[in-house]
């Protein structure tokens, strides 16, 4: 019999993981703190929020499930936390690679990461925890994503980036080379950055241009 799961959070990226992991898990249903994602998805059940989970692990027996947080954008420091606890309650961390991506030798995807169909992750570049590439998203060569980065479908992370911790990454943006992304910095989509990104700042536009500070 296939490996119990559960995963945390039940949106848009729940489905996703509900089609990668296929047979490979058995999903046995997903945490959510927002009451307004409660209903079954293809007959996996809603099992509630933070204030639940406590009872649902006391009414079972035997080895803790496998578990995954699948929290989007905007919540990096989120899934890290989450991680956190639900690791030191018991549960087995796993990480998500769709049958579909490209992940190099020599590459490294940390734990907990999410990375989804057609993704690249190239040769050396180093991923951490908690992160998420997403469709077609490209990593390239030589490049540091800290951890509980998102990286949004279509975005390239070119050669020698360095993406420092929670930072969100739209769809369809570029980074060029040897660039620095600082913590908890957002790039808007399509956005071509040139020059480094100060941490907990806001850029958009081609060329990328600060909008607002964040913190």
């Amino acid at each position: 019999m296939s490996p119990e799961l559960i995963i945390w959070g039940g949106t848009g990226n729940f489905k996703v993981l509900c089609e990668l992991f296929g047979d490979a898990y058995r999903i046995i249903g997903y945490f959510d703190n927002n009451p307004a994602v409660s209903e079954a998805y293809k007959g996996i059940a809603c099992l509630g929020g933070q204030d639940q989970l406590g009872s649902w692990l006391s009414s079972r027996e035997g080895e803790r499930p496998h578990f995954i947080v699948s929290s989007g954008h905007t919540h990096g420091k989120a899934r890290l936390s989450i991680h956190d606890d639900l690791r030191t309650k018991g549960l087995r961390p796993v990480t998500a690679v769709h049958r579909t991506s490209f992940i190099a030798k020599g590459a490294e995807v940390g734990e907990g990461s999410l990375v989804f169909a057609l993704a690249a992750v190239c040769a050396d570049a180093r991923i951490g925890r908690c992160c998420i590439i997403n469709t077609r998203a490209s990593i390239d060569h030589e490049s540091v994503l800290e951890d509980g980065v998102s990286v949004a479908p279509g975005a390239i992370i070119t050669g020698l980036v360095h993406v420092e911790r929670c930072v969100d990454i739209y769809a369809g943006a570029i980074i060029l080379p040897r660039l620095r992304i600082g913590e908890g910095a957002v790039v808007g989509a399509g956005a071509v950055v040139r020059e480094h990104v100060a941490p907990f700042t806001m850029v958009a536009g081609n060329p990328a241009r600060g909008i607002r500070a964040l913190k």
